[in-house]
């Protein structure tokens, strides 16, 4: 199966991919905007990234689920293309726009067409290799890849700035962290209902990658909201249909949140308790951004394998995606 080894091994990916990108010849590149195109956990890796760095960065940085680019791109953007296989078509349908605009490409993948590219010098980038840190080789199983060849070439192009020091002691604490959490537990109580993720920023892209390790991991279907937004859409929408009282909603809370999407979180849990409707809280416990921002993500990916666990399904396989794929005749992932 290999789901579990790759998860334990999350901080090795990480910190592979990350010492490869700082070691390729990608230079510093001055632009003036950041767009990431990519889709899946190559888009993950990115939406994390923005959350965690949105009140650091002096220039926008924007992430592009989709083909082609955002119209205002142009010959002063950096358009970062990040893809696991190489392959992602929407991902390759950005890049020729790039090309034609004149605007600086940086490629991340660990082989495929956008590998050949770096390989040509046609784009500056780095090919990745997980080595034996994602043994099943899914790009589900492999966020840490993405995340740490995306922030490492961040890093070396001049956009971001960490230091290797700092995201080791981050790996670090998550380790540790890792050893005394609650999944077990919280996928026993999530498990039979409809999972409902909560948080707020600066963690919102990684609740977004903790959603998606939940669909695709655990194979049950899990939404995600953001605070203090979800206080103007949702309240009013947990009575009907039926089935929706049995959502069971998760806040994900950090002492990062604004002291209002605190107070709201208090608030909302009280109107959810008149409803009587279930909820839990799983208080985030990384003393940075950084290290919170991998903890929720992982956090997430270990209730979605605790969960198949409980489902008695193999989180490994992909028989849906392999036939979506197929009739698109596009490269698996």
């Amino acid at each position: 199966m290999g789901v579990m080894e790759a998860l334990t091994l999350f901080p090795e990916q990480i910190k592979t991919t990350w010492t490869q990108a700082q070691s390729a010849n990608i230079p510093q590149i001055p632009c003036k905007k950041v767009v990431v195109t990519g889709m899946g956990g190559s888009s993950n890796a990115a939406k994390l990234i923005q959350g965690l760095f949105e009140e650091d960065l002096k220039i926008p940085f924007a992430v592009h689920n989709d083909y082609g680019l955002p119209a205002w791109v142009d010959a002063e953007t950096l358009v970062i293309a990040n893809s696991y296989s190489g392959n992602t078509e929407e991902t390759l349908s950005g890049i020729e726009i790039a090309k034609k605009l004149g605007a600086n490409i940086l490629g991340i993948a660990t082989g495929g067409k956008i590998g050949e590219m770096v390989t040509s010098g046609e784009i500056h980038g780095v090919i990745i290799s997980p080595g034996a840190s994602n043994p099943p080789n899914f790009p589900k199983t492999g966020l840490g890849v993405s995340l740490g060849g995306l922030l490492g070439a961040l890093n070396k192009a001049g956009i971001l700035s960490i230091s290797e020091e700092v995201l080791l002691a981050s790996l670090k604490e998550l380790s540790d962290i890792r050893d005394s959490w609650d999944a077990a537990e919280m996928g026993k109580w999530l498990h039979g209902g409809l999972p409902v993720l909560f948080g707020g920023r600066p963690l919102i892209g990684a609740l977004n990658a903790g959603r998606n390790a939940m669909c695709e991991i655990s194979r049950n279907y899990t939404q995600f909201y953001d605070f203090p937004e979800v206080n103007h859409v949702l309240i009013e929408a947990t009575q009907m249909p039926e089935l929706v009282k049995n959502n069971r909603y998760l806040f994900m809370e950090s002492n990062f949140n604004n002291q209002r999407v605190t107070l709201r979180y208090a608030v909302t849990k009280k109107v959810l308790a008149e409803q009587g409707l279930s909820f839990q809280t799983y208080t985030l416990k990384g003393k940075t951004k950084l290290t919170q921002s991998l903890e929720l993500a992982h956090y997430c990916a270990w209730l979605a394998f605790y969960l198949s666990m409980l489902d008695g399904v193999d989180p490994g396989p992909e028989p849906w995606i392999l036939k979506l794929k197929g009739e698109l005749s596009q490269p698996v992932h």
